[in-house]
């Protein structure tokens, strides 16, 4: 209803562009989906007995004539077929497993901003917690940033303090990168003028005794706001982006103070601290005594490292810590930090609804989560897409959410870096002391991997904090316009699980030594969090397909569709155990509003993905060997093609060929089901690279 109002309100004041809502999740919650999800998994459970049953006498014939090498392609083939079998399963389960937690979700109900049951950590400043939202930014586009920024800043949390952490070269060679430094560097005062500016209007007529006057002063800013953003400027288009943010992060205000006014109901609290936030912005490059390693954990460690302390610099930017009242020469800066009590990591191109951090704080501050270290709601991607490549990858991006939230019923939750609150406690627990350039420093986010934000997840599961999804979508992110840019970020995300396999076979260990009757050391974890073997087993189901999967399902299908196996492997119930996973898959689609033609679509990208996927696992078994720190390759935001690397093309384009040269081959030497399997995906590869590449952008990278 609410999103229907928008959507008349914006076509009254003549705002340009539909409003498409977000996934509304209610229908997981039913009990027939979790019904279905029960069904498909076991279907699938009984293809898999029918297989072994069909397959362990063929090797048992082998294995008694010596047919060695038949029985170790047999059994080279049921290895990767199963690795995708496991797959297809974690997916269903954890399916269920969402359904599950939807069925008994209530929303986090409406609290006091003034009295929330908080506990005494680090930097508490009273009874309301202190949050400080750290938005890590590196060369960014200015309307990019601004909405971010300004999702954050209307949180309405007492207090609230929000930072661009700007990891731009401080001088820029490229006249391109000064005109983003400088936006960077302005986005930060004007949005504080505006919101201070507001927030005064509001104030006094707050503290004059006329609420809905104040509410309905603030309704007038964010409409007129959010006209701004919906308002074309040639040669910059309104992107379905800037529709969204308008409708569901200003407007949905704009409409609640309205409503508000209307009824003599506001909600003073609330309303005086939608814009009391105060803005900074830092830049880490411009102190030498600070790490400079190039990536995103590093910026955030960086700030992270100063809280709770005074600073000054000298002329070579060299920080110095200083007592709060030291006094200092006239003209020498001064930088205080406060310690909050929780963090909100928050990616420069992400957005947050305006109840996420009453909902975070509402799962964080209870005395019963006191060891919750993370809180975040995997990131769905900003619906209303127009190009293949967005809307397919966007696909992916929320069907990814439901396996997080099966995740989390499992105590398999993994940190998704796009956004999360955190309890700055845990942050020093898991701090780690290292040197860099003979300068002391302290690490608090890994930036070992690409992927800081999953090894962080093992660190701090293995020092006895937890972490939660909540299920309700609450965060959003860009989704790469085309393949080159999807690329950058796809290869980054396939960087780094297999470094940080090691790490979680250590939590494993640890869990199962763990037992009802003699607890774990200090520190303590919460009452009844996989003390038994069966829970900690089911906790690594997920966590090692999490790491290993991009790894094992790649490979495995490009050995299964390279290699004609032996014709005594052809099973008949094998392809029957993947038949409720597409489906499921494709229900989940059309579910959250997309097609069911989608399914072939997410499938042929998944393909073409093949050799990105693979070069990330490859750097990093390069890294593994020569103990580097990767670079963190920034995800381009332009309206400009990105071009693909020259070997990525090759290797797709390669790849067409060599399955449709297998295939006939395949049908001469009388492998028919190979020469279908091989032939099938040769043209669903080609669709790909035609359809998500473009036959002339494939010629130009070639």
């Amino acid at each position: 209803m609410k999103e229907a109002q928008q959507g008349m309100d914006a076509q009254q004041h003549g705002w340009v562009g539909a409003f498409l809502p977000p996934i509304d999740e209610g229908a997981w919650g039913r009990r027939r989906e979790r019904w279905i999800s029960l069904l498909g998994l076991g279907f699938t459970l009984l293809a898999v007995v029918f297989v072994a049953v069909e397959q362990v006498p063929v090797m048992r014939e082998e294995w008694e004539r010596g047919a060695w090498g038949q029985l170790a392609a047999h059994g080279g083939f049921l290895v990767l077929a199963g690795a995708l079998v496991y797959g297809g399963l974690v997916y269903q389960i954890t399916r269920y497993l969402y359904t599950k937690r939807r069925q008994g979700y209530v929303a986090c109900p409406p609290q006091s901003l003034q009295t929330p049951q908080t506990q005494q950590t680090p930097g508490d400043g009273g009874e309301v917690p202190a949050v400080a939202i750290l938005v890590p930014s590196y060369k960014e586009e200015r309307a990019v940033m601004a909405q971010t920024l300004l999702s954050a800043a209307l949180q309405a949390v007492p207090g609230l303090r929000v930072t661009l952490l700007v990891d731009d070269p401080p001088e820029p060679q490229e006249a391109g990168d000064r005109a983003l430094l400088a936006d960077a560097r302005a986005v930060v005062p004007e949005l504080a003028a505006a919101l201070g500016a507001v927030h005064a209007e509001v104030g006094a007529l707050l503290d004059a005794g006329d609420a809905p006057a104040a509410a309905r002063c603030a309704a007038d800013w964010l409409e007129a706001e959010a006209r701004r953003w919906l308002q074309p400027t040639a040669p910059v288009p309104v992107t379905h982006t800037d529709r969204f943010f308008a409708c569901e992060i200003l407007l949905d205000r704009a409409l609640t103070f309205r409503d508000q006014a209307r009824r003599g109901e506001v909600d003073t609290e609330v309303l005086r601290h939608t814009f009391g936030v105060t803005l900074s912005t830092f830049e880490r490059k411009r102190h030498p005594n600070l790490s400079q390693q190039p990536n995103k954990a590093t910026n955030l460690n960086s700030y992270i490292g100063l809280m709770g302390d005074s600073w000054t610099w000298d002329a070579a930017g060299h920080l110095r810590s200083v007592a709060p009242d030291e006094p200092l020469p006239a003209h020498a800066p001064r930088l205080t930090v406060p310690a909050p009590d929780f963090i909100v990591a928050l990616d420069a191109d992400s957005l947050i609804l305006p109840d996420y951090a009453r909902c975070m704080l509402a799962e964080l501050t209870p005395p019963e989560h006191a060891r919750r270290a993370v809180c975040q709601t995997p990131y769905s991607a900003v619906p209303g897409a127009t190009t293949p490549v967005e809307r397919i990858a966007g696909a992916t991006t929320d069907v990814q959410y439901i396996i997080h939230q099966g995740f989390t019923a499992w105590n398999g939750t993994y940190w998704v870096g796009a956004n999360a609150m955190i309890r700055y406690a845990a942050l020093l627990d898991i701090a780690e002391p290292f040197e860099e350039r003979g300068w002391p420093l302290r690490r608090f986010i890994q930036d070992r991997t690409a992927i800081e934000d999953t090894e962080s997840s093992i660190d701090l599961a293995l020092r006895g904090w937890s972490l939660h999804n909540v299920p309700r979508r609450l965060a959003y992110s860009a989704t790469p316009p085309d393949f080159g840019s999807l690329l950058i970020q796809r290869r980054r995300w396939s960087n780094g699980g297999l470094l940080i396999l090691g790490k979680a076979l250590r939590l494993l260990r640890q869990r199962l030594r763990q037992s009802p009757s003699r607890p774990p050391e200090p520190p303590q974890r919460p009452p009844g969090t996989l003390a038994r073997p069966l829970e900690a087993l089911a906790e690594a189901w997920v966590r090692v397909h999490y790491l290993v999967s991009i790894t094992t399902v790649n490979l495995g299908l490009l050995i299964l569709l390279a290699y004609p196996f032996a014709s005594s492997v052809v099973s008949y119930w094998l392809p029957l155990t993947a038949v409720p996973y597409f489906a499921l898959y494709g229900r989940d689609l059309w579910l959250m509003g997309y097609r069911w033609g989608d399914l072939f679509r997410v499938y042929a990208l998944n393909l073409a993905l093949i050799p990105v996927h693979l070069g990330g696992v490859l750097q990093s078994l390069r890294q593994g060997l020569f103990r580097g720190r990767p670079s963190f390759p920034r995800t381009p935001k332009t309206a400009q093609r990105t071009p693909i690397a020259r070997p990525y093309v090759a290797v797709m384009l390669a790849l067409v060929v060599q399955w449709t040269l297998g295939a006939l081959w395949d049908f001469q030497q009388g492998y028919v089901t190979h020469g279908l399997f091989a032939g099938l995906n040769a043209g669903i590869l080609l669709y790909a690279v035609w359809t998500f590449v473009g036959p002339r952008a494939a010629l130009e990278d070639l």
